[in-house]
C-alpha cells in the first residue's frame, strides 16, 4: 500500500510540476513584446498629378433676351421651345391696329402742319410788302411814324409766326418718325440665329412695357459652342491660368468625360457666408449636342503631373495611431529630438509640448512604418498630391519601404495594465 501511495503522489507532483510550467510559458508569452498587427503599403513610384476642382453650370456662349419696347397683345408667333431661327426672322407679332391709326394721326398732324407753314410764308411776304410801303410813303411825308412803326411790327410778327410754323412742322415730321418705329417695334424679329431656349408669351396674351422692356424670348446663338462658369476657390485661383486644359462630367452622362479650354479667368469676386470664389469660363466644343444650357458640370483641371514619383498612399498621412503604440524615439528624418528617453516623442505625438530641455521639428508630413510591436514616425517634404496619393519630394523615405495604412482586428490599441493579452497577429500587406 505503501509502494502505491508513494507512486501516486509521485504523478501528483509531477503533474502539478507540468501545469505550473505550462501557467508560467503561458504567462511570458501573452506577456511578451509580439509584432503589432497593421495593415501596410510600400513606397512605390508612378504618376501623381495635382488637380483644381469645381462645379458650375453650361450656358450657351451668346444668349440673348429678346423683348419688346412696346405694349399690346400678341397675334401671331412664329417661334416656340427649340426651334431654329435666323437673323432678322420674325418671332412673334404684335397687334398692329393701334400703331396704324398712331401712325395716320401723325401724317395729319404733318399735313396740317405744312399747310400752317405755307400760310406764315404767304403772310411774311405780304407784311413785306406792307412794310415796304410804309416807308416809302412815310419818306416823302405821307404817313406818320406810327404806321411805320405798326408795319414793321406786323413784319417781325410775321417772321416768328414762320418760324413757329417751321418747328411745327419739324416736330410733325418726329411725331410721324416715333409712330413709324413704334409700328416696326410690334414685329417682333430674331437679332442672332440660334436656338429658342424659352418662351414666356402665348398668343393672346397682353405685353406691357413699361420701365423696363418685358422679356418674350430667349436665343442661344451656336450650342454646338458652350462654356461652363466654375466658381474656383481663392486658395486654388493662383493655381490656374487662361489658356489651360480642362475636364468635366455631367450627371446626365456619367461615363463621359468632356474636354475644355479655361478661356477666362474673371477678376470680380464673389462671396458667399465669407466663402470667395472666382469665375473660370470653361470653353468647350458640343458637335453632338449633348450638353444642354443649366447643366451642372463638376470641373477638374490639372495642375502640375509628375510622371514617375516617389509617392506614398494619401490613407498612410490620414493615420494615427494611439500614444501606447508609437515607437518612444525621435522621428525619423524630420531632424530627431535632442535629449534621452525620447519623451520629447511622446509629447510631440501627444500634440502637447516636448519635456524639458528637448526640442522638435515638426515640418512636413508624417507617415509611420512598422517597427515590432510598435510603430515609428518618419517625416518627410510632401510635394504635389492628387486623390489617392501624395509625392515625397524629400526625406528618408525610399521606394519599397514599408509604411502603416491601418491597424488589424483589435490592435487598434492596446489592453490596458493589469490583465489581457496584447494585440498579436501577422502583418498584412
Amino acid at each position: 500500500m505503501a509502494v502505491r501511495r508513494s507512486k501516486s503522489l509521485r504523478w501528483i507532483l509531477v503533474v502539478a510540476t507540468l501545469g505550473i510550467g505550462g501557467g508560467v510559458f503561458a504567462w511570458r508569452q501573452s506577456h511578451s513584446e509580439a509584432p503589432v498587427a497593421c495593415r501596410a503599403v510600400r513606397v512605390d513610384r508612378g504618376p501623381v498629378e495635382e488637380t483644381v476642382t469645381a462645379t458650375g453650370a453650361l450656358s450657351a456662349v451668346t444668349t440673348v433676351q429678346v423683348g419688346s419696347q412696346v405694349s399690346g397683345i400678341i397675334s401671331k408667333l412664329g417661334a416656340d421651345f427649340n426651334s431654329q431661327v435666323k437673323e432678322g426672322q420674325i418671332i412673334a407679332q404684335i397687334d398692329p391696329t393701334r400703331f396704324r391709326a398712331n401712325v395716320a394721326q401723325a401724317e395729319a398732324s404733318l399735313q396740317s402742319a405744312d399747310a400752317d407753314l405755307v400760310k406764315a410764308r404767304v403772310g411774311l411776304k405780304q407784311a413785306k410788302v406792307e412794310r415796304d410801303r410804309a416807308q416809302e410813303l412815310q419818306a416823302r411825308q405821307v404817313v406818320g411814324m406810327a404806321e411805320l412803326d405798326a408795319a414793321r411790327a406786323k413784319y417781325d410778327q410775321a417772321e416768328a409766326d414762320l418760324a413757329a410754323f417751321g418747328a411745327k412742322v419739324a416736330k410733325g415730321r418726329a411725331d410721324l418718325g416715333i409712330a413709324r418705329v413704334d409700328l416696326e417695334r410690334t414685329t417682333i424679329r430674331a437679332p442672332i440665329s440660334g436656338t429658342v431656349l424659352q418662351r414666356a408669351v402665348d398668343v393672346g396674351q397682353t405685353v406691357a412695357a413699361s420701365l423696363q422692356a418685358p422679356v418674350l424670348f430667349t436665343i442661344a446663338e451656336d450650342l454646338s459652342r458652350m462654356e461652363v462658369r466654375a466658381a474656383i476657390d481663392e486658395a486654388d485661383v493662383g493655381k490656374l491660368k487662361e489658356g489651360q486644359d480642362a475636364t468635366f462630367t455631367v450627371d446626365a452622362y456619367p461615363g463621359n468625360t468632356f474636354k475644355g479650354r479655361i478661356f477666362q479667368l474673371r477678376s470680380q469676386p464673389t462671396v458667399v457666408q465669407n466663402v470667395v470664389t472666382y469665375d473660370a469660363i470653361v470653353r468647350v466644343d458640343n458637335p453632338e449636342g449633348k450638353l444642354r444650357p443649366g447643366m451642372t458640370a463638376s470641373v477638374r483641371a490639372v495642375c502640375q503631373r509628375r510622371e514617375n514619383a516617389l509617392r506614398v498612399p494619401n490613407a498612410a498621412l490620414r493615420f494615427k495611431p494611439a500614444p501606447e503604440l508609437v515607437e518612444a524615439v525621435g522621428d525619423r528624418g524630420g531632424g530627431g529630438m535632442a535629449g534621452a528617453g525620447g519623451g520629447g516623442a511622446r509629447a510631440a505625438e501627444r500634440g502637447g509640448p516636448p519635456a524639458a530641455g528637448q526640442t522638435t521639428q515638426r515640418s512636413g508630413a508624417r507617415v509611420y512604418r512598422p517597427n515590432g510591436a510598435k510603430v515609428a514616425a518618419t517625416r518627410f517634404k510632401p510635394g504635389i498630391a492628387d486623390d489617392e496619393y501624395t509625392e515625397v519630394a524629400s526625406g528618408p523615405l525610399k521606394e519599397g519601404d514599408e509604411i502603416v495604412t491601418d491597424l488589424a482586428g483589435g490592435a487598434a490599441r492596446p489592453p490596458s495594465a493589469g490583465g489581457g493579452t496584447r494585440g498579436r497577429g501577422p502583418r498584412l500587406f
